[in-house]
């Protein structure tokens, strides 16, 4: 027996894309559309980390709640871009974002990582030590490290035991 509505047509009403800005920022390599999530407090400070972390290759910026719905400042979806998913087929002949293989990013030195925030704490060579930003430091990115202070550090020096075998 049909249901009373089984001769009406349905219609799926489109997906809608998250406006540029909106959601999650993706950085996305032009030569094959390989994607990774982009750190940064505006889209200058994004778009700056995006080229920091993948320096060989055209990078651009999209955003959305998931890659899937995500598009550019034009307002063009990431699946529309000419080498959207590429990556999950080939690997392309010279893309890269470190010069030197398909995959992996680029190292950045420490000093000059742009995800990093003043207070954020880094292990360096000598121990823990504290971010600050440089004050000499025009585009607001170098940063200074100075020891922990020892109020903080004694939270670190007896680490819990979670698991014993």
């Amino acid at each position: 027996m049909p249901f009373p509505h089984d001769d009406v047509p349905r219609y799926e009403a489109p997906r809608q894309r998250a406006s540029y800005g909106g959601g999650m920022a993706y950085c996305v390599r032009g030569c094959d559309g390989r994607y990774f999530p982009a750190q940064g407090s505006d889209a200058e400070s994004k778009a700056q980390s995006c080229k920091s972390f993948c320096p060989a290759s055209e990078t651009s910026l999209v955003y959305g709640g998931n890659i899937d719905d995500a598009t550019t400042e034009k307002g063009k979806s990431y699946s529309d871009l000419p080498n959207a998913y590429r990556y999950r087929n080939e690997i392309v002949a010279g893309c890269t974002c470190n010069g030197k293989d398909p995959v992996g990013l680029a190292s950045v030195k420490v000093e000059d990582d742009p995800t990093l925030r003043k207070g954020d704490i880094v292990a360096g060579a000598n121990g823990l030590v504290v971010a600050s930003r440089n004050a000499n430091d025009r585009r607001g990115v170098a940063m200074n490290f100075s020891p922990l202070p020892d109020s903080v550090r004694a939270r670190f020096r007896q680490v819990p035991v979670v698991a014993k075998e």
